[in-house]
């Protein structure tokens, strides 16, 4: 195991533990999994082992990532993503919203989990809204229709591995705990045509709205690991797909939950709103990704983390939710 400074508060020093790394293991590999991508892809930049980072440049990461960019660069290669206007004041909002039929949905350029998102808000939400030039909001048109996820992975400008699914359970709008693998072929073409227009090598994942009409309409991108990531647990062939060393690899069925979230959130939800033969019956279908990626050890890892960051988001500082990305998370500003 390598223990590595915190990315965000101590870069110098995660670039140096992982140049010292690729030194000594000139085959391997380094596969970010959360926001630590945007770090690690700037120290491969600057330190010269950018090929051994499975992660698009620092450039086409900050595109993804903003939600005023990724909409519109979607939108110049055809893609049907919303209208996404960048916002710096409560006012501008407030001007914006006069003039839309079904109303606003906003949310920081550099966000994650959907915490801080609006949907639909009231004027005097609006007034409220804390967007400067320095901190700028995107603002969609509401767009209807279901929500679904998109994770998949790219080699070269092509999708070699991926998943579509629907969250089941979640708490309030952050991700999911229980997921729905579905066959949904037009939100892949979404993820070919941005990994081919980017040369992407990497992880790429979407928050799809998909119209009635059948229509996928990507509301955001996340360069990195999703949910949809654990359909894969235990298959090894996933990671041959990514590292260019086999056939590609994708799941369009099944239903996956992590064990413990299931049970310490799932069955006070299920509950507390009435569903609780529904939670029965996706536990009784599904598998728990947990114990078939490493067995009780991992879910008991897993508690403990979850223990240690809902401690510290007693504090008031930051939420349990916000501390997990506490030493890795990137809102644009220059890393160094």
């Amino acid at each position: 195991m390598l223990r590595l400074p915190p990315a965000r508060h101590a870069f110098p020093a995660y670039a140096d533990a992982l140049q010292d790394w690729t030194q000594r293991n000139p085959e391997g590999v380094i596969i970010p999994t959360c926001e630590e991508v945007f770090y690690a892809a700037q120290a491969g930049l600057r330190r010269g082992f950018a090929a051994q980072v499975l992660a698009p440049s620092p450039m086409v990461l900050r595109k993804l990532h903003s939600k005023i960019e990724f909409a519109s660069w979607a939108r110049d290669l055809g893609i049907a993503a919303p209208m996404t206007t960048a916002i710096t004041s409560a006012q501008e909002a407030i001007n914006l919203s006069k003039g839309t039929e079904h109303g606003l949905v906003l949310k920081p350029e550099f966000s994650r989990f959907g915490t801080h998102t609006l949907i639909r808000p009231t004027a005097r939400e609006l007034a409220k809204l804390s967007a400067t030039t320095e901190v700028r909001w995107a603002a969609q048109p509401f767009v209807e229709g279901e929500e679904i996820c998109l994770w998949a992975s790219a080699r070269d400008g092509a999708i070699v591995a991926s998943v579509c699914y629907r969250p089941r359970w979640r708490l309030g709008r952050s991700a999911s705990f229980c997921f729905e693998a579905l066959h949904c072929p037009a939100a892949i073409e979404v993820a070919c045509a941005l990994a081919a227009a980017g040369r992407i090598t990497g992880q790429i994942s979407f928050d799809i709205i998909l119209r009635p009409n059948g229509e996928p309409v990507p509301i955001e991108c996340n360069p990195r690991a999703i949910s949809g990531v654990h359909f894969f647990a235990g298959n090894a062939k996933v990671a041959d797909a990514m590292l260019g060393t086999g056939p590609p690899v994708h799941c369009n069925q099944g239903l996956a939950y992590l064990g413990p979230a299931m049970w310490l959130l799932g069955a006070p939800q299920a509950l507390c709103t009435g569903h609780l033969l529904r939670w029965v019956e996706d536990i009784r279908c599904g598998h728990d990704v947990l114990l078939a990626a490493g067995g009780a050890r991992v879910a008991a890892g897993a508690l403990l983390d979850a223990g240690r960051f809902a401690l510290t988001g007693l504090s008031g500082i930051r939420s349990p939710t916000q501390q997990t990305t506490d030493d890795i998370e990137w809102n644009g500003g220059e890393i160094g």
